[in-house]
């Protein structure tokens, strides 16, 4: 498959994951819940790599890439989810997805192989996932400037961030390869989310899963690591750019979750902007 292809699948379980996040960050604090969606891939991966005998090799750049890109994981969600809250999500959600023209970016200067088409079909994807999580009645006369600056800042930051995690993923996957990839990203990830459990421990007690909970956090866990190699797996195949427009689908993926699982209501203006980020995947897919 296509590395375009890779990144869809990967983006599908992304958006359902994300739409999983707003019933489990609501019930969970922030670094519990990082933290538990990165240990038990971690485990079954160290059990597995014991097992096998496998280990991850070591090199000073994949390992490095892995740190940084791990460690860049639990900043990425930190950044975003304070944005959120701040609100507007018109101002926060745009300003996070631009992650994807940053990444396509940083593997074009990066020399990898990319067509003029690549660039029409992140903007389309950008643009698309931009206006898609812009809700129906936007509610940004509440704010003033100021405020609106610092949630912009945030949601870039966001993107900075996502951007320079998913391109020192894909670095670490082609020293590396796939599997020890995500294996050491997971294990970089839950040091930064139990680093951040003690820090938000000095402001009162940690919100933990219950009840029903625990099922759909260990689902995330799933759906993250699988993600994250399948993203992988379709950059190996030489086409960096095209895993990045098909994994930047994700959002449209969540709507859809959303309105499946949730109830949420999808719009003519929604159906519209998924449609763009449709034509993007399908411009992208001509090269």
């Amino acid at each position: 498959m296509s590395g375009l292809v890779w990144g869809l699948c990967g983006a599908s379980l992304i958006g359902v994951s994300d739409c999983v996040a707003r019933v489990t960050a609501s019930r969970t604090s922030l670094s519990v819940l990082i933290a538990l969606i990165m240990g038990p891939p971690f485990a079954v991966m160290t059990i597995w790599f014991a097992t096998s005998g496998g280990w991850p090799a070591w090199n000073a750049w994949g390992w490095s890439a892995s740190a940084v890109s791990g460690l860049l994981n639990v900043a990425v969600l930190a950044l975003l989810f304070r944005a959120l809250v701040r609100g507007p999500v018109t101002v926060a959600s745009p300003a996070t997805s631009s992650f994807t023209v940053m990444l396509v970016a940083l593997n074009v200067l990066a020399g990898h192989p990319y067509h003029w088409l690549h660039g029409v079909a992140a903007l389309t994807v950008f643009g698309g996932v931009a206006m898609l999580a812009r809700p129906d009645h936007p509610g940004e006369e509440r704010y003033d400037r100021a405020w609106l600056r610092v949630t912009a800042l945030l949601g870039l930051g966001a993107a900075v961030s996502v951007a320079l995690r998913m391109f020192l993923a894909q670095e670490a996957g082609a020293v590396l390869g796939t599997v020890p990839a995500v294996y050491l990203n997971r294990a970089f990830a839950l040091a930064g989310a139990l680093g951040y459990m003690v820090l938000q421990r000095r402001h009162g007690p940690l919100a933990r899963p219950y009840g029903m909970t625990w099922p759909l956090v260990l689902l995330q866990a799933v759906l993250e690591t699988v993600a994250l190699g399948l993203f992988l797996t379709g950059s190996a195949g030489g086409d960096r750019v095209g895993a990045t427009i098909g994994f930047s689908c994700f959002a449209a993926v969540t709507a859809v979750a959303a309105r499946i699982w949730l109830g949420d209501r999808i719009g003519p203006r929604r159906l519209f902007w998924m449609a763009v980020v449709a034509a993007g995947v399908a411009a992208a897919s001509l090269v």
